[in-house]
């Protein structure tokens, strides 16, 4: 428990060494980033589990000697990282589950849709990661799971010749797919990636030589591994259709581009 360690001569910028080299390295460090690492130490070690409230700011500055500015600083900054949930009049507390917008923030910079191989990255992430959910789905999926999967796709045959709505229902069976996995971390990941992803298959069925019902069949095979339980081949299934996009990125990236291009005029 670390609540007895004062970060009190931290209630203004100080120099913490840091390893690197002979002499180390100096590195400035100030008091909102000093109780930012400290409370987040607490929420590791377990003194403050998920969904409960931290003291009141009053007894955080009496308990860290720091001052009013420095801890609210503190508080938005672990808030932002969708660590704690500050309720204004109430306080805080820590969050119940992980944060996807929180995720997807950070993610932002490291798929940017300008760059090929980023993105071919990206569709080896997801390719592992889908693979992995499809194969669970497989294994835990009830009954009640697999009437709600088969109306998605069933959904998809319907509008195959709408690419937006199609592009929506494509994404939704995915993450149906991930909710009856029932992995919470590799289902916020998912999530985290909800806006890239959405885009991508906006283009993707957007363009006029897809034939939209035959790439909504690809769905099939998914569907028929989880129903049968079959994990291996819903794993290969998976991956084989999310890999099967990477053939698409560079135009991909060009017509984002070109949509960059016309916004900025």
């Amino acid at each position: 428990m670390m609540s007895g360690i004062s970060i009190g001569m931290l209630d203004q910028n100080t120099d913490t060494a840091v390893p690197g080299g002979v002499f180390g390295v100096v590195r400035r460090t100030s008091t909102a980033e000093a109780i930012v690492q400290h409370m987040l130490a607490r929420i590791r070690n377990g003194e403050f589990g998920p969904g409960q409230m931290l003291p009141s700011e009053r007894h955080l500055q009496h308990q860290l000697g720091v001052g009013r500015l420095s801890l609210r600083e503190a508080l938005a900054r672990l808030s932002a990282l969708g660590i704690i949930r500050v309720d204004h009049g109430k306080g805080a507390r820590v969050q119940e589950h992980i944060s996807r917008k929180a995720l997807a923030q950070t993610l932002i910079p490291s798929f940017p849709d300008t760059d090929a191989k980023t993105l071919r990255d990206l569709v080896n992430a997801r390719s592992l990661i889908e693979g992995e959910l499809a194969a669970q789905a497989a294994l835990h999926h009830t009954d009640e799971d697999l009437k709600r999967l088969h109306a998605v796709w069933l959904g998809s045959e319907e509008i195959a010749r709408n690419p937006i709505e199609l592009a929506e229902l494509d994404y939704s069976f995915h993450r149906e797919i991930a909710r009856i996995a029932d992995n919470q971390f590799l289902t916020v990941v998912v999530g985290a990636l909800a806006d890239h992803t959405r885009s991508f298959l906006q283009h993707w069925y957007g363009h006029p030589k897809r034939n939209l019902s035959s790439v909504v069949e690809r769905h099939r095979p998914i569907f028929e591994a989880i129903a049968s339980r079959n994990g291996e081949r819903a794993r290969r299934y998976s991956c084989e259709h999310i890999d099967a996009s990477k053939a698409n990125l560079d135009a991909y990236v060009r017509w984002v581009r070109k949509r960059m291009e016309g916004a900025a005029e």
